[in-house]
């Protein structure tokens, strides 16, 4: 006897024994489907069964159990699958016969109906637990969030001559993107940094801090970042005997080696990377050094438009330990802007499923004349409008300096 049975009254367990059906399925073979009409009831007398809506699972069920019986009894459409996760056996009982059979047995009526509202409140105790178990995690994730944005710049740094603007929309609770720009003493130079993490959600959001945690620390210690790379152990020289452009050129190298590597080599299993654009910016003559990890193309905005893009130099962070990134140059002269975003900009998709693209980005370019931050807005505004309303895909970050013109 199974257990559903035996938990109901003698009168309703006979007619249900009576007029049920016995019906076998193969693992992996579908009893009903989301959205079929209830007719039936099921009792499982051997094997299991998974209940699921697409991929994900809601409940798994043995021995003993029932199902279908609000669709089944209600004469409405099943809400989830039903699919044998292993060889399954069911008593079908169907409720056309069952109310049949109830019709002259009373005393069954009452078992059904009472079985019904037993299982009623269950499923309400379930939906209760289920409830303060999402509140909890919810909490959770809203602790993270705001964990999460202590790691990027409360505040942007004034530089005399520059405007600092950025831009940061998260598409789930937490991010994978970053951004940060932080002014270095030792070598006189304002860092520019963003990036995005390979995946979204916890998992990206976890190595966003990392990835960040590792860049700004290494930039800013040059005792760091020395030992960071490999170098003659008979060379004897520090850092105060180079020129400051070598400092700079060594402290942007190191920071994206030291990077990359420990991430491949300690996180290597996990498969996480990030597309990073470092750039270190001396604000007295506009010259910038810049690594572009695997990154969308970095844009020098003047009277014209996009005068310079700096594309890669080099891959991705994250994956090879050793991989090769050059350093690359390139001048911001007075009157420029230079934007930095992520692929969340032109991978922006409207309901339609078209995509934002790079070249609407470039068009918005063509003639822009204002600030940092009327640039960023502008193009948030586009976005907006072009999406109208659709779902965010992706995070959407923005980092920008414009230098005074003459």
């Amino acid at each position: 006897m199974n257990t559903f049975l035996e938990s109901l009254n003698p009168e309703l367990r006979d007619a249900i024994q009576l007029i049920g059906i016995t019906i076998s399925f193969e693992a992996g073979q579908s009893v009903f489907n989301r959205g079929d009409a209830g007719t039936a009831i099921y009792v499982i007398e051997s094997g299991g069964a998974r209940v699921h809506d697409g991929d994900l699972v809601l409940n798994m069920l043995g021995e003993g159990d029932v199902f279908g019986e609000i669709a089944g009894l209600g004469g409405t459409v099943r809400t989830a699958s039903v699919t044998a996760d292993e060889d399954l056996a069911v008593l079908r009982v169907e409720s056309e016969a069952l109310y049949s059979a109830l019709q002259k047995r009373p005393e069954a009526l009452r078992g059904l109906i009472q079985m019904l509202c037993e299982r009623e409140g269950g499923m309400a105790n379930r939906m209760t637990n289920r409830s303060r178990q999402l509140q909890a995690a919810q909490q959770e994730m809203e602790i993270g969030r705001r964990i999460q944005a202590g790691f990027l710049p409360d505040v942007l740094p004034e530089v005399p001559g520059y405007e600092v603007a950025s831009h940061f929309q998260a598409a789930r609770v937490v991010a994978g993107d970053f951004y940060d720009a932080f002014y270095i003493p030792s070598i006189d130079r304002l860092a520019l940094v963003i990036g995005d993490v390979c995946d979204k959600g916890v998992g990206a959001a976890l190595f966003m801090t990392l990835f960040r945690s590792l860049i700004r620390a290494t930039a800013q210690s040059r005792t760091f970042v020395t030992w960071a790379v490999d170098h003659n152990p008979g060379d004897s020289s520090t850092p105060e005997d180079q020129d400051n452009d070598a400092l700079v050129h060594e402290t942007l190298a190191n920071t994206v080696a030291l990077t990359n590597n420990y991430v491949a080599t300690t996180h290597g299993k996990t498969s996480m990377f990030a597309s990073v654009f470092v750039g270190l910016l001396d604000t007295k003559t506009g010259a910038l050094d810049y690594v572009n990890a695997g990154h969308e193309e970095a844009y020098i905005v003047g009277a014209t438009g996009v005068r310079l893009a700096l594309p890669p130099t080099g891959p991705v962070l994250g994956i090879f330990a050793g991989a090769n990134h050059t350093i690359a140059t390139a001048n911001i002269d007075h009157g420029e802007t230079i934007l930095l975003y992520t692929d969340g900009v032109p991978e922006a998709t409207s309901q339609s499923g078209e995509q934002f693209s790079e070249q609407r980005v470039l068009s918005l370019l063509e003639s822009w004349q204002g600030s940092a931050d009327e640039l960023l807005e502008m193009i948030v505004s586009s976005i907006c409008e072009f999406t109208k309303g659709a779902g965010q895909h992706d995070d959407i970050t923005m980092l920008a300096s414009r230098r005074e013109s003459v």
